[in-house]
């Protein structure tokens, strides 16, 4: 399953290019949500899949930033912008989201120590995956809820910072069910 996964994203040359340009900026910084879920999605339905004109999200886990953390984020998207000006980027360090995220009742949430463990609380356990390049330019991936679910069309809720609810207005808003409609709800 974790060689089908990396075949399908290396195989995408638009995709690549774009985790490159993100290894040189950020080298711990990933590309995550949509734009995995999306690709891999469309390919297991036999669609093609354009990266042009979509959002991808990049998050990285960077402690150190401090009191910048806000700027370096506004950064790289810019530059990011500027490199792919085709995409919208929503580029997010980890580590600082407890300053803004609420819950749902308006409650902030503790801070993340991981990239992992923010990953661990998406929505849904295929979007909760990010891959990056390593000094090889070999895929790295950071999946708290494994490949398994992405690469068996398995659309399911993650409980632990959304109600179903919400995990029920994402699948309507984001057409899932209509754009592939192979996955198991």
């Amino acid at each position: 399953m974790h060689s089908d996964f990396c075949e399908l994203l290396a195989g995408h040359s638009d995709l690549m290019q774009r985790l490159q340009y993100v290894r040189h900026l950020k080298p711990q910084a990933y590309l995550a949500a949509g734009v995995i879920r999306n690709l891999v999605w469309s390919a297991l339905h036999q669609q093609p899949y354009e990266i042009f004109g979509t959002e991808i999200d990049v998050v990285y886990f960077d402690q150190t930033a401090g009191t910048t953390w806000q700027h370096e984020q506004q950064q790289l998207t810019s530059a990011l912008q500027q490199a792919f000006p085709e995409n919208t980027w929503d580029v997010v360090n980890q580590a600082y989201v407890h300053h803004w995220y609420r819950t749902e009742q308006g409650q902030p949430i503790k801070a993340y120590e991981s990239l992992e463990q923010a990953l661990a609380t998406w929505p849904e356990t295929a979007t909760a995956i990010a891959v990056a390049l390593d000094n090889d330019h070999q895929l790295k991936i950071v999946a708290p809820f494994g490949l398994d679910d992405l690469m068996q069309l398995k659309l399911r809720w993650n409980d632990t910072l959304v109600s179903y609810a919400l995990f029920l207005q994402r699948i309507h808003s984001k057409r899932f069910l209509e754009k592939w409609p192979k996955l198991k709800f």
